[in-house]
């Protein structure tokens, strides 16, 4: 008898953070063939005002799993994680993650400057300094060393580079160097692996 894969929700800001989240949750898993369901809030506030009604249709959409991505920002990470929890409750779809991104999804990418440099076609390999939680705005960040590694002749969008660098990162160099990844790591390895 063939173990029917779950199918999973994903919750994001925008369509960049879901299919960089496809993308992660295919790799970990050694499965692309796992089915993902998303709904994008065009920023957080609709996100978190919108999240139990969309995990309701997720899960009349077939979805046993959800996963819930917001970017910390600026908030208190202990504040925005009781809101959206809040928000959520009771969460019609029983195991699910709210995965917070220390200070942006773009933080996990900048973990890999080797990937960003292949992803990118890069002529250098872009020196990311320090941990990539600590850096502010991570994503104008990843902007100006992709301009800077490229002489100027890249323009990173994340909208259609965030999956491809997300493609290319090493999971287990982001699981060290990101605490942020490491619950979502976990989830998809209890729930996800083949």
């Amino acid at each position: 008898m063939v173990k029917k894969t779950p199918k999973v929700g994903v919750i994001a800001e925008d369509e960049s953070d879901v299919e960089s989240i496809t993308v992660l949750i295919h790799r970990i898993a050694n499965n692309d063939r796992i089915g993902v369901k998303g709904r994008v809030g065009r920023g957080c506030g609709k996100l978190r005002r919108k999240c139990h009604a969309w995990a309701k249709e997720l899960s009349q959409g077939g979805c046993s799993l959800l996963i819930l991505v917001h970017d910390l920002d600026n908030n208190d990470l202990r504040d925005l994680r009781k809101e959206i929890g809040d928000n959520l409750n009771p969460c019609p779809i029983t195991i699910y993650l709210i995965c917070i991104p220390i200070q942006e999804l773009e933080a996990w990418l900048l973990s890999d400057p080797e990937a960003i440099k292949t992803a990118m076609h890069l002529k250098r390999t872009p020196n990311v300094k320090g941990p990539p939680e600590t850096i502010n705005s991570p994503k104008e960040h990843l902007a100006d060393l992709i301009d800077r590694a490229s002489d100027k002749e890249k323009i990173y969008m994340n909208t259609k580079h965030n999956y491809q660098i997300a493609a290319s990162i090493s999971i287990d160099l982001t699981r060290h160097k990101c605490n942020s990844f490491v619950p979502f790591y976990d989830f998809v390895q209890a729930y996800l692996l083949t």
